[in-house]
């Protein structure tokens, strides 16, 4: 077989364009000895392949169905707990934990905890200078 004929064979082998004929020649061509150099990297791919095609299973594989009842039981126990789950979180508390008897310390509360998200929001609103001043620069090369 002519070294043109089999490189175009190799490229639609490659491609996956090749028929089963096709594929039959280049395995003929490569399992035989005389295989130029440039050439002798694919004689082990299709060596490889002739000999994992005579490999057959020592011994036979038997497949069980599985029991579809032990499922249904599965399916049943995740119902229960999931009814068990909605009614235990139905029955939580029913008043507020955090509420104050008295206003003023309710007041007094509530603007310690105002005053603490003032503080974080003008610690997060340093960095914004430098996004501004970045904004400003970024409108003059636009313009």
């Amino acid at each position: 077989m002519e070294l043109s004929n089999i490189e175009k064979l190799l490229e639609k082998y490659f491609e996956g364009e090749t028929t089963i004929s096709e594929e039959k020649e280049l395995k003929v061509y490569f399992t035989s000895e005389t295989v130029p150099s440039h050439l002798q990297k694919y004689q082990y791919l299709f060596k490889y392949f002739s000999e994992e095609s005579t490999v057959s299973a020592r011994r036979d594989l038997k497949l069980t169905a599985h029991n579809k009842k032990s499922y249904a039981w599965v399916g049943m126990a995740a119902s229960i707990a999931l009814i068990v789950g909605l009614f235990m979180a139905r029955t939580g508390p029913s008043e507020p934990v955090d509420t104050f008897e008295d206003p003023e310390i309710a007041l007094q509360e509530t603007k310690k905890i105002l005053n603490m998200v003032s503080q974080y929001m003008n610690e997060g609103k340093e960095g914004l200078v430098y996004l501004k001043e970045f904004e400003n620069t970024k409108n003059k090369f636009l313009k």
